[in-house]
């Protein structure tokens, strides 16, 4: 009987052998290594813009604004100099414009932004013209901006209105 025994468990162990086997892992393939993680190239650095604020956050350029009835002319001039910085002046039924400033020149008023036509230093706006009306009736300013980056920005004055409406 002990032979038999011994069989039985040599018998049984073979199956408990192949058992434990059969439950140990079965390796996996590795997976493949993730490629190489290459970081994008940095952005070029925007431009610095223009320091350059609104129209309406800029100060105002100083000085008057004088009115001769004789020539009917408004003319705005600096503080402690004799040259205008703008005139207009009644001529016939138009306004002229006149300034250093030259080209397609940017009006910019409280009621938006026209263009103004400076051919030699100087621009002619028929008295009728809205484009003076909204640079009459303008918040407190406006503004006139070249291409070449020059500009005013001047208060807006009763004597703007006179010469226009002594126009019509």
């Amino acid at each position: 009987m002990r032979r038999r025994k011994a069989g039985f468990r040599h018998a049984m162990a073979a199956p408990l052998m192949m058992l434990v086997a059969g439950c140990s892992a079965i390796p996996t393939p590795e997976a493949p290594p993730p490629p190489p993680v290459t970081p994008a190239p940095a952005p070029a650095p925007a431009p610095t813009p223009t320091p350059v604020g609104s129209w309406e956050d800029r100060a105002l350029n100083n000085g008057a604004w004088r009115f001769d009835a004789g020539s009917r002319t408004a003319a705005f001039v600096p503080t402690g100099s004799g040259s205008p910085l703008l005139s207009m002046a009644c001529s016939g039924g138009s306004i002229r414009l006149t300034s250093t400033l030259a080209g397609d020149v940017s009006l910019r008023t409280s009621a938006g932004t026209d263009r103004i036509r400076f051919e030699g230093g100087s621009a002619s706006l028929p008295a009728r013209d809205p484009r003076l009306d909204r640079i009459a009736f303008s918040r407190g300013r406006f503004a006139l901006e070249s291409p070449d980056g020059a500009g005013l920005t001047l208060p807006v004055q009763s004597e703007i209105g006179r010469v226009i409406e002594d126009c019509r």
